[in-house]
């Protein structure tokens, strides 16, 4: 069963803060069905792990583009106290994951839904707006665009399809930090592609 749907209004039209947000709701997913079907706590301990793993990989992402941006100082470090805040909870949670009951890990799935339906639906849009009326410059190059072309082309397919095999590998089998390198990577190539 789904706790928690993506919906239109989550989006905020910057499709890699938007693709990495479905990537957390998903993982949230996966902690309700571990709570819900077949509770145990190392099932629990390896879900939470990883969902905390990403979310630190997406802040990153987040601070990075707020700082290619030139975002406003004021609110780049409003926007890191809040990554910085939740950080510290995952911590704290953490600590107990050895010892967690079901009625615990409720509490920290409800506490993650609330927290990420907000930062979106504020924060998060509150920057993908700057973000899109300042886009990030990229240096041009002296290739001309039928010579690039091709390649950009060939170059977004490849980077597409490492992020897909790393989202699935993230979720699988494919050791954590591995998995959130390769995601880092594909998505700083996409990113990259995606800038004029």
């Amino acid at each position: 069963m789904t706790l928690f749907r993506w919906k239109p209004e989550y989006a905020v039209g910057i499709k890699q803060i938007d693709n990495q947000h479905q990537t957390l709701i998903a993982l949230i997913n996966e902690l309700h069905d571990a709570i819900e079907s077949s509770f145990t706590p190392e099932k629990l301990n390896s879900v939470l792990q990883r969902l905390f793993d990403y979310t630190r990989y997406h802040f990153t992402t987040e601070e990075n583009l707020m700082e290619a941006s030139g975002y406003p100082s004021d609110k780049l470090k409003k926007h890191k106290k809040q990554h910085q805040l939740f950080i510290a909870e995952l911590n704290g949670c953490q600590t107990d994951l050895d010892s967690m009951s079901v009625e615990d890990a409720i509490i920290i799935q409800e506490f993650l839904v609330n927290w990420l339906k907000n930062h979106i639906l504020k924060i998060d849009t509150q920057l993908a707006e700057y973000l899109i009326s300042h886009p990030i410059q990229t240096p041009q190059s002296n290739e001309t665009p039928d010579s690039s072309a091709n390649l950009a082309e060939n170059t977004r397919r490849i980077a597409e399809e490492i992020k897909e095999i790393a989202e699935h590998a993230y979720r699988d089998t494919l050791p954590k930090e591995q998995a959130v390198r390769l995601l880092y990577l594909a998505d700083k190539l996409l990113n990259s592609l995606e800038q004029p």
